[in-house]
């Protein structure tokens, strides 16, 4: 049966406490993102009662509503029909209070939040590049000349998208933080201008008004440009205040300018590298003490990190790790088993189960993750409600885990795994073995899940169905 998605919005929005409720709204590939004034007026029971409502997820001040594979419909006709409008000034007020639901989820949770909403609308650009880059590889061992222009063309696509980094975050920063959308990109790009990256090479310190100016190659780089344009929005406001209405139209950018000029390049730049710097380091000492022990921790907690939304902390250190040692060999490695795994666990669900909802749900969750990697649907939709499945994701990903850890499973280009991205795995070198692995890990992961799935059992009683598989 077609879902009426009028229904669904009417029924989220309701849940939510009220159009009047929701200060922001934005929605990635399954889920419908929000910001709401008072989590006190939210009625999350009854969106959980929703069958077509797959979970339901608090964030720091929000709800995440796991739609599925329909969001942008739900989504579309949520913005049109209710005309949602954020309100900051009530936002700030109502959730201000000691005591406040909001305060209780502490600043991890917030600051995953802000990661998400910031991170999340780049990734399916980043991806697409990524998957570009791995296309490429291929075509080469196929004859594509690597001297033509041809070559050079595609491979200038397959990097955009990592080199621009910091002017996309530049501008999905501006929209989260509330500040000027077109000043922030200005300092996106300032981030990447060849002037700045020729210092690099230059071998001499470099000067701002007598200030340092660390010399670094900010492309491809996450921390720096989101601290500098959180900073930017409280240099904004400040600017707002002192410059007359008049002249505010030239002035206010070119004060701002002028005021972030060198915090950018003297402080939050270098703060943001240094930070990434840190991270690259502890990364690069395990792995060179232990190099199986990353993707073997990630692995094991791979189901826990992307229920709590946690496996966002992890993308900085993954883009500053294709960006320098050329190469992935903990996050996306471990999503082999994630990933994998909720397809096995929905096939399991499908041929094993006689209740036709859980049939219909479990035969769009098994093509929407092995095609594309979205797990959302399978995690939420079949594993949380039936809690067992859950376990057989566990030992799936654990089983991954083990097996890239024990033969150096890597990824070479930025992509979640799946059947159409596999091509990631392919070592530019030209050699196979990295790729023959990766594919023994899928098969793996699949077998693993649809037997434990299959032997653990499940109640699908909750789809609403009185037959039930044990």
């Amino acid at each position: 049966m077609a879902k009426n998605y009028n229904a669904l919005a009417d029924d989220i929005v309701k849940g939510l406490g009220g159009a009047d409720n929701i200060t922001k709204i934005f929605h990635c590939a399954t889920r419908v993102r929000t910001q709401l004034l008072s989590m006190d007026r939210a009625d999350l029971d009854a969106l959980k009662r929703n069958p077509d409502i797959l979970g339901v997820v608090e964030s720091a001040g929000g709800v995440q509503v796991v739609v599925g594979n329909d969001v942008a419909k739900v989504y579309d006709i949520i913005i049109n029909k209710f005309n949602i409008k954020e309100n900051k000034a009530e936002s700030e007020k109502l959730n201000a209070p000691a005591g406040d639901k909001t305060e209780k989820q502490g600043i991890l949770s917030m600051f995953l939040n802000v990661l998400s909403a910031i991170i999340g609308p780049a990734i399916p650009l980043i991806m697409c590049s990524g998957l570009i880059s791995a296309i490429l590889v291929i075509m080469t061992k196929l004859g594509l000349s690597t001297e033509g222009t041809t070559y050079t063309i595609i491979k200038m696509f397959g990097n955009a998208a990592l080199y621009f980094l910091p002017v996309f975050l530049a501008y999905t920063s501006a929209k989260k933080f509330g500040c000027d959308i077109m000043m922030s990109v200005f300092f996106g790009v300032v981030f990447i201008s060849p002037t700045l990256i020729g210092f690099t090479s230059l071998g001499t310190p470099v000067h701002l008004f007598g200030l340092p100016v660390k010399a670094v190659d900010y492309s491809s780089t996450v921390i720096p440009v989101i601290f500098t344009i959180w900073v930017f929005k409280y240099v904004e406001r400040f600017v707002e205040k002192i410059v007359p209405s008049a002249i505010k139209f030239v002035f206010k950018p070119l004060l701002c300018v002028i005021i972030m000029m060198p915090v950018m390049l003297c402080v939050t730049g270098p703060v943001g590298s240094y930070l990434g710097d840190a991270l690259l380091a502890v990364m690069g000492a395990v792995n060179s003490a232990a190099p199986w022990a990353t993707v073997l921790v990630i692995g094991s907690l791979a189901p826990l990190l992307v229920l709590t939304g946690m496996h966002l902390a992890l993308i900085p250190l993954v883009m500053t790790m294709f960006s320098t040692v050329g190469y992935d060999n903990m996050l996306f490695t471990a999503f082999i088993g994630m990933n994998f795994s909720q397809f096995g666990v929905a096939l399991a669900c499908l041929f094993k189960t006689k209740n036709k909802n859980l049939r219909t749900l479990a035969s769009s969750c098994a093509i929407t993750s092995f095609l594309a990697g979205v797990t959302e649907p399978t995690l939420y939709g079949i594993c949380v409600r039936m809690k067992r499945p859950l376990i057989a994701t566990w030992i799936a990903c654990v089983a991954n885990a083990v097996f890239c850890a024990i033969f150096s499973v890597k990824v070479f280009n930025f992509g979640a795994p799946s059947f159409f991205t596999m091509p990631i795995f392919m070592n530019p070198d030209g050699s196979m073995n990295n790729f023959y692995f990766a594919v023994a890990a899928v098969v793996i992961t699949i077998a693993v899940s649809f037997a434990a799935t299959w032997i653990l059992g499940f109640d699908d009683s909750v789809y609403g169905e009185e037959t039930a598989a044990s």
